[in-house]
């Protein structure tokens, strides 16, 4: 069986390649292997993950490695939603609308759906939607959110596939964080993105990095999680520090990544993938959101969100001193959600395995 996989793949940010890589890992578990990824990068995906890889931007090449497919993926991230913009969700919907017309097999798998805020775009994902084959989400929001679009049937909640992410063996990590010069035994890890209420958020998470770094003589590591780009606003956010620190330059696969952070005594992270990667790491950690997506997360896992345009450092800085003091309980309580979202995440593949079972069987 042939399967072709559409996402926001090949753009060097961490969280979307985790997400690849634990979709193809979910499937080649099942037995199937001729896998094409739609791909900015077609080559590099190509050699990292050893799959067939097609240019998503060129049309010709998508239409045919939409025929000479079985069945479409439309997998993880927030791929249906009009937040980023309309022409994101357009491209997104044209993929699966294409492979409905060649009458392959569609299945949206382990993502967030929404926000979708104008009234054409919530029509017309409707209309596309109520029309595919199985859809896993992510979060209770998401089902949520498709129920409103009164899309109910063959909807089943999941979780996000890179909660199966494993990192490298102990020796790998010493010698990146050797690389990266970060040789003590404690230090925190920021992962920041640009946003857009700038310099007001840029300071107060400053000051509540300051105060936490000297309050637990944590060292300070930035980690950019969309290569270069989370680089830039790192050195905006590190501006107003008065505490050394240091960030992460080199450009790394998902499990170093991860490898990073389970290194770390704490994580505050801004990217949603972040605090993916802390949960799986059972690193404490503290969610600033930026939207909906993460309120849902950090809801899913019993932590606190504090909002992006609305945060104080003082009040990072006392939520900071709660998780540690109550590390144990923390911990505790992270690796629960944790089991429970990894069971979660089988039926993003279950479903799918159980759906051709009934086809073959017809």
């Amino acid at each position: 069986m042939k399967v072709l996989i559409s996402g926001y793949y090949g753009f060097e940010n961490c969280g979307d390649d985790a997400v690849l890589e634990c979709i193809i890992a979910g499937f080649r578990k099942i037995g199937i292997n001729d896998i094409t990824v739609l791909s900015n990068s077609p080559d590099e995906t190509k050699n990292n993950y050893g799959v067939n890889a097609v240019y998503r931007n060129s049309f010709k090449k998508v239409l045919n490695a939409i025929k000479n497919t079985d069945v479409l993926i439309s997998g993880g991230g927030s791929l249906i939603q009009d937040k980023t913009s309309s022409r994101s969700l357009w491209y997104y919907l044209a993929i699966i609308a294409f492979a409905l017309i060649f009458r392959k097999k569609v299945f949206i798998i382990g993502q967030g759906i929404g926000p979708i805020e104008h009234k054409y775009n919530r029509w017309l994902t409707a209309v596309i939607l109520r029309r595919i084959n199985r859809i896993t989400v992510r979060d209770e929001d998401s089902k949520l959110f498709l129920e409103k679009l009164n899309i109910k049937k063959n909807v089943v909640l999941a979780a996000d596939p890179v909660v199966n992410l494993d990192s490298y063996d102990d020796d790998h990590l010493k010698d990146i964080l050797a690389k990266e010069d970060i040789n003590c035994e404690k230090y925190m890890v920021i992962c920041t993105r640009e946003w857009e209420n700038t310099e007001l958020s840029r300071v107060e998470l400053a000051k509540a990095i300051d105060k936490i770094s000297e309050e637990y003589g944590y060292k300070v590591v930035f980690l950019p999680f969309y290569y270069k780009k989370d680089e830039e606003e790192s050195e905006k956010v590190a501006n107003y520090l008065k505490t050394p620190y240091k960030i992460i330059r080199g450009k790394y696969d998902p499990k170093e990544i991860l490898g990073i952070i389970k290194n770390s005594n704490l994580l505050i992270g801004v990217r949603l993938h972040s605090l993916i990667f802390a949960l799986v790491a059972i690193v404490p950690f503290i969610g600033i959101s930026y939207d909906p997506k993460i309120d849902g997360f950090l809801k899913s896992v019993g932590m606190k969100a504090f909002k992006i345009d609305k945060f104080s450092s003082d009040e990072l800085v006392n939520y900071a001193e709660y998780i540690l003091e109550h590390k144990e309980e923390i911990v505790k309580n992270l690796n629960e959600h944790l089991q429970k979202l990894k069971t979660l995440a089988d039926n993003n593949f279950k479903v799918f395995d159980e759906y051709l079972d009934n086809e073959v069987q017809k």
